[in-house]
Order: C-alpha cells, then sequence, then structure tokens
C-alpha cells in the first residue's frame, strides 16, 4: 500500500496547527477508505506554505520543520474491521519544491504586498462621524497616495500598511497533485478546502487513482463535485 498526504497548511484552522502534523494526517487516514489488503505500506506527506522570504526560510516554516523532525518518521497503525491492521512506514516534508524535480528549490514564496488598492475609505459626513480627529481622512490619503499625511514623515506606505501572501505554493501544490498519477499510489488525500484545487483533483480522478479530501473548515455550501474514473471520498477534517 502506498499513499501520499497533500496538506495546505494556510487553510487549516489554529486548532489543527497546534495540534500537530502528525494528529492532522492520522484523523485524516483513519477516514479513508482503503481498499487494499496489504498489511504493510507507506505513507509520504507533504505540507505546503510560503516557507521562504527571499531565500531565507521563515520562522514558521522553520517551527513547522522542528516539529515534523520530532514526529517523523513514525509508524502509524490504522484499525480495520474483520482484518489486521495496517502499518504504514509515514514520512512528512516540506513541500520546498516539485515533486518532479525535487533539486530545484522555489524560493521566495512568501512576500510583504504594498498597501491593497482596492480599499475604499468613507468620508467621515458620509457615515455620521463629527469628531474633528476623525482618523477616516489620513487613511484615506495614506492608502491613496501610499506617503504618510503629516508633512514632515519620509515613512513609506508599505511599511505602514502591508500584507503578506504566498504566492507558487497553490500551482506547485497543483502540479504534484497530478504527477502524483505517475507515482502508482493506492490514494491520494488532499487537506485542504480550497475549491482552486478541484481542478487538479479531477485530472487525478479522471486517471483512475483515488482521491480522498479533507476540508478542514466544516461548510454547508460545498461545491458539488460528482466523482470520475477515480473514486472520491469528500469529508470534514
Amino acid at each position: 500500500m502506498k499513499l501520499a498526504v497533500f496538506i495546505d497548511y494556510d487553510n487549516l484552522l489554529e486548532a489543527h496547527k497546534v495540534s500537530g502534523i502528525l494528529d492532522i494526517t492520522s484523523r485524516a487516514l483513519l477516514q479513508t477508505p482503503l481498499t487494499s489488503s496489504d498489511v504493510r505500506g507507506t505513507c509520504e506527506i507533504r505540507v505546503y506554505g510560503g516557507w521562504y522570504e527571499g531565500l531565507t526560510m521563515t520562522s514558521l516554516a522553520q517551527s513547522v520543520a522542528v516539529s515534523m523532525q520530532s514526529e517523523f518518521p513514525t509508524i502509524i497503525r490504522l484499525p480495520r474491521n474483520n482484518a489486521p491492521s495496517v502499518s504504514l512506514s509515514t514520512t512528512a516534508e516540506l513541500a520546498v519544491a516539485m515533486m518532479e524535480e525535487p533539486g530545484h528549490h522555489l524560493f521566495n514564496t512568501y512576500r510583504k504586498k504594498a498597501r491593497p488598492r482596492n480599499v475604499r475609505v468613507q468620508k467621515p459626513d458620509a457615515i455620521g462621524c463629527v469628531e474633528a480627529a476623525c482618523p477616516l481622512p489620513s487613511a484615506k490619503m495614506l492608502l491613496k497616495t501610499g506617503t504618510c499625511p503629516v508633512s514632515t514623515c519620509t515613512v513609506a506606505a508599505v511599511d505602514l500598511v502591508y500584507r503578506h501572501e504566498q504566492k507558487i505554493v497553490d500551482t506547485m501544490l497543483t502540479c504534484d497533485l497530478i504527477y502524483s498519477t505517475h507515482l502508482s499510489y493506492d490514494c491520494v488525500i488532499l487537506v485542504s478546502g480550497d475549491d482552486d484545487f478541484l481542478p487538479p483533483v479531477r485530472t487525478v480522478l479522471l486517471r483512475g487513482t483515488p482521491v480522498a479530501r479533507f476540508n478542514p473548515q466544516p461548510s454547508r455550501t460545498r461545491t458539488p463535485f460528482p466523482s470520475v474514473g477515480g473514486k472520491l471520498t469528500d469529508i470534514d477534517l
């Protein structure tokens, strides 16, 4: 038996992150229908996130890596009804390169993005504010011009208002899902509720590989996704 687990780290709830990758994987595996009669097998875990800011590994990536080193490699035993339990020799790694090209690291996946351009700021009188010191006009000028409204201030807006985002990561996970169909896995397990991964999941199914998709955030409005080719299991984590 040969299994692969792909974990979209940013899509996890904080409680999942605290419990750790081993706990997340074990919970997913216990709910994954396994058709093989093998009593031994392997499980390969890849964890996806914006692990590099430029060429430097982020503090979060270092923390997750240290945690995984303390948990893996390990043996995960899965009980089965009316059959011997399955022992899976399990390894885990941060996904820093595509599976098809493991020697080529993908850096600069965690980036500081400048001020958002699609944010709108209301005028004080439009919302009934009569405070002379209302900060809304200053906030509007900061977001519009990219400079501090105080004339003597030389601080740039990017140092005041910004957000971090991960780049390349979702595309790498998509590529790995598709490439996994060439590696003879008995089942591919995806831990993510992001509907952006539905096309690659469908590709995996069309190529005949079963997929178990676990949504970390339970939802009643999940996108309908009829199974094709391989069998799809869709479960809340």
